[in-house]
């Protein structure tokens, strides 16, 4: 047999130890009925009706809730919270500057501007981010991720520095009140500065907007009213600067349907354009750019749904946009605004340092503040998407059929790419300006990050992404919902195929806050006094609730997720499991399990996009016999991390088979995987001949034995890989470790994506493994602590170092030089290098 099947007394044993663990997680709480979305049965809903539940309807219960006069258990009293605290955001982190609430359909905002400097600057409308209009420097310097952010951005072509702050007020039915203060100022003093302003307001869906300007207070103000927000108002009103209370906002009135609010900058541009044609054709020759770019003051369709307003500066000047529900009695003024930012400033500062501690271990103040901004754009970086993917569940060939046509499209007799239902998502983005979306592979390591600063925002975002799970345990690999996510994807690539996978991640995400919840409930039990009572917070609907950790301090909400999410979880790996199984005994290989291996669908000759490692050189030609290690590695991951929650939350049997799977895929990545002769982890392939053999590019796919914490730290094979590691020849760079061997033959060639940069992403594993697990008494003890304390110290110098010259934190570094390369602002997986400034050193 395969794999050995629990004994009695095995199961009996594990059984003794999940009740006291669930013991202690529902110590002192009150019973809760755990409820679903909706009431239904997610595996019961069709693949695409899953991604509309969840968030969504957490944003109908809190006006559900709200105005209930019944006690509320503690599970309602936080989802009530929590949509108070996260209805409202920066959800729009392709622009600049945008928020909206978590709502399928409703009220958008956003700033644009242009220079006016000449009559070009129409056809440079600032509005998404974009790495052509090359800033100097943008993103946010402090952002909490729910009410709180300050923004630089430095507009090097239009001389304009901007500071965008941003600020919400609980209190109401509708998630709050929040305001918006905006400021320039010439970036060089010496220069002009001559640019106009943009701020619109949009909605779609049911409701309406109406539009009243103040000309004596210089002030635009806008009525609306949704199903969804209620009633609310909007006030744009200029604060500072030489014109204030004087210069006037022109105010234009569009229709945007049907095109979507989204297509503003092109709606904006062509009326101008055309405003600017009439004017030169009736004679109107001598005006200034600002006069021949002002956009007219008149409705342009019928019922105007997005409403423009304009004014020019040449001097610094600041402006205020004010949003105020009138469900609240917290209303926001210029005054209360100046005082919540100053509150909310202070608040982050303390709180940053209390949870990372950087102050504490002797960091710098240029390094403490390099840290809040870097952690600070990927939270700010956090988007609601809402809108249809395209899906191809087409049927594909029979496997080995056609194996050498390259892509998806062409291993399908029949394509079928098909529209799904409209899902919603909250995710946080890689790239605001190049990957402005939803990355499975990626999201894992934003959680890790996100997770240990706000652990129930972490924990929305997680149950949002299973929430996109279809009925087989698939979920897409790259989240592009609705038409303005796919504006910025290219056609090739916008197709999502239910063979592909991609590493899980967010069981790392989910593994950090099982290690968290395990951590509070020890400090619970130690505050458990003689006569048994416990300090722990138990919710109810009174006021003091932290929506950031409730999770945490009520073991009782916390079984209630783990036992809802578990399912989904267990689909998922089911799914992984199946989909992606590899051919042992075809081929006469000798391992001790029969059934543990696996390869990456979806390959080419030149790329494997579903191992995240894009253009890494696997096989010449792609094979049904391959087995990948790093794919195994990754299952034997999740397996270690699924056992841990089915002991948490007392599923036994399930715990068992996942204890025995682990143990297969370890003893299988040294019986398949280890090449005795290259003295690594390698990938496995098919000869000509028909024969196994090893597939050796000597870089990161050999190091997942040990950046997943599989490979014993007692063996040989442990020791070897730190050599690999440490040797500058192969992997070892003055600034972090190469992707490939220096020595390989793919080193620096073709795409040069996955092929000797560095990557942070997978840097933050080898340290957070080494610590994990590998620098405690062993043979090879002293070699890892030196790997460690090294690799540590030269990622931390090169990052920051780059931050300060360049302005950005990179996708990339180059391992000849440390430059930053790619995309940029990356604060994606590379603001991990947060977690590696928290690490310390090894002692």
């Amino acid at each position: 047999m395969d794999q050995p099947r629990p004994t009695r007394q095995r199961l009996l044993a594990r059984s003794f130890v999940a009740v006291a663990i669930v013991t202690a997680l529902n110590m002192m709480a009150q019973p809760v009925m755990a409820t679903n979305d909706h009431g239904v049965d997610s595996d019961a809903a069709s693949p695409y009706q899953q991604g509309h539940m969840g968030v969504d309807y957490m944003a109908d219960l809190g006006s559900a809730s709200s105005s209930s006069s019944f006690k509320m258990t503690p599970s309602e009293a936080v989802s009530k919270a929590s949509n108070e605290s996260l209805l409202w955001g920066i959800y729009r982190p392709n622009l600049y500057f945008g928020t909206r609430p978590r709502l399928p359909e409703s009220v958008m905002t956003g700033l644009m501007w242009f220079g006016t400097q000449d009559f070009s600057g129409v056809d440079n409308i600032r509005h998404g981010c974009e790495e052509g209009d090359k800033f100097e420097k943008y993103g946010w310097l402090k952002n909490d991720g729910r009410s709180f952010g300050t923004q630089q951005l430095k507009d090097t072509k239009n001389n304009i520095e901007i500071t965008t702050e941003f600020i919400k007020l609980a209190g109401g039915e509708h998630g709050g009140s929040w305001g918006a203060r905006i400021s320039g100022k010439p970036i060089h003093e010496d220069e002009p500065m001559s640019v106009s302003m943009m701020y619109y307001v949009g909605h779609e869906g049911q409701g309406q907007i109406t539009s009243k300007k103040d000309e004596s207070k210089a002030t635009a103000h806008l009525n609306g009213q949704t199903p969804d927000l209620g009633r609310f108002e909007v006030d744009i009103e200029q604060t500072k600067g030489a014109d204030a209370g004087k210069k006037a906002f022109r105010v234009a009135s569009l229709t945007a349907r049907p095109v979507g609010v989204w297509r503003v900058k092109d709606l904006v541009r062509d009326i101008i354009i055309q405003r600017a044609q009439s004017l030169q054709s009736s004679g109107n020759q001598n005006l200034a750019p600002e006069e021949f770019l002002a956009m007219p003051e008149m409705a342009y369709g019928i019922l105007p749904d997005l409403f423009v307003h304009q004014v020019d500066y040449k001097e610094p000047f600041e402006f205020e946009v004010r949003f105020n529900s009138l469900s609240s009695p917290n209303r926001v003024t210029s005054e209360s605004m100046s005082a919540a930012l100053k509150k909310a400033e202070d608040a982050f500062d303390e709180r940053f340092e209390q949870t990372f501690h950087l102050k504490q271990h002797g960091y710098s103040d240029s390094v403490v503040d390099f840290a809040k901004a870097t952690m600070s754009n990927l939270v700010g970086g956090i988007g609601y998407f809402y809108g249809s993917a395209i899906v191809d569940v087409s049927p594909t060939y029979d496997e080995g059929m056609n194996e050498h046509l390259e892509g998806p499209v062409a291993r399908r007799p029949n394509p079928s790419p098909q529209y799904t239902f409209p899902a919603s998502l909250l995710t946080a983005v890689p790239s605001r300006s190049f990957f402005p979306r939803g990355f499975y592979w990626d999201e894992g390591f934003h959680q890790t990050l996100i997770g240990k600063w706000d652990n129930d925002l972490s924990l929305e975002i997680i149950e949002s992404w299973y929430n996109r799970q279809d009925s087989d345990g698939w979920i897409q690999r790259e989240q592009i919902l609705g038409d303005e996510a796919r504006s910025r994807v290219p056609g090739e690539f916008q197709v999502q195929y239910p063979e592909h996978a991609n590493p899980p991640t967010l069981f790392a995400a989910i593994n950090g806050y099982v290690d968290r919840l395990k951590n509070a409930t020890k400090a619970a039990e130690i505050a458990v006094d003689a006569h048994g009572h416990s300090e722990q917070t138990v919710f109810g609907s009174g006021d003091g609730l932290d929506v950031t950790k409730a999770h945490l301090v009520d073991r009782q909400l916390a079984n209630e997720y783990l036992v809802k999410l578990y399912p989904k979880l267990r689909k998922s790996y089911r799914w992984m499991r199946r989909t992606m199984q590899g051919g042992i005994r075809e081929y006469g290989r000798l391992s001790r399990s029969r059934s543990e291996g696996y390869r990456w669908r979806g390959r080419t000759v030149t790329h494997t996009l579903t191992s995240g490692l894009d253009d890494y050189p696997r096989s010449p030609r792609p094979h049904l016999g391959e087995l990948h290690v790093d794919l195994l590695s990754w299952i034997g991951y999740a397996s270690r991390n699924l056992q841990s929650i089915a002991e948490m939350i007392g599923e036994e049997e399930d715990a068992e088979e996942y204890e025995d799977h682990y143990n297969a895929i370890r003893a299988n990545i040294d019986d398949l995987h280890w090449s005795e002769e290259d003295k690594a982890y390698c990938d496995l392939t098919v000869s000509d001949d028909e024969e196994s053999i090893f597939v050796c590019h000597k870089g990161y796919v050999s190091l997942f034995p040990l950046l997943l914490g599989i490979v014993d730290k007692n063996s040989d094979k442990f020791g070897h890989v730190l050599d690999m590691m440490h040797d500058p020849e192969l992997l070892w760079s003055p600034f972090g470790l190469r992707s490939i061997s220096a020595q390989d033959e793919f080193y620096g060639q073709g795409e040069n994506y996955w092929r000797g940069p560095i990557w942070i992403n997978i840097n933050y594993l080898a340290l957070h493994s080494l610590k994990t697990y590998y620098l405690g008494e062993g043979p090879h003890q002293a070699k890892a602590k030196q790997v460690y304390n090294e690799l540590r110290d030269n990622l931390i110098e090169n990052i920051h170092k780059e931050y300060l010259t360049t302005g950005y934190v990179w996708e990339q570094y180059n391992d000849k030089t440390g430059a930053g390369q790619r995309s940029h602002p990356f604060t994606g997986w590379t603001s991990t290098i947060v977690l590696i400034l928290e690490m310390g050193k090894a002692e």
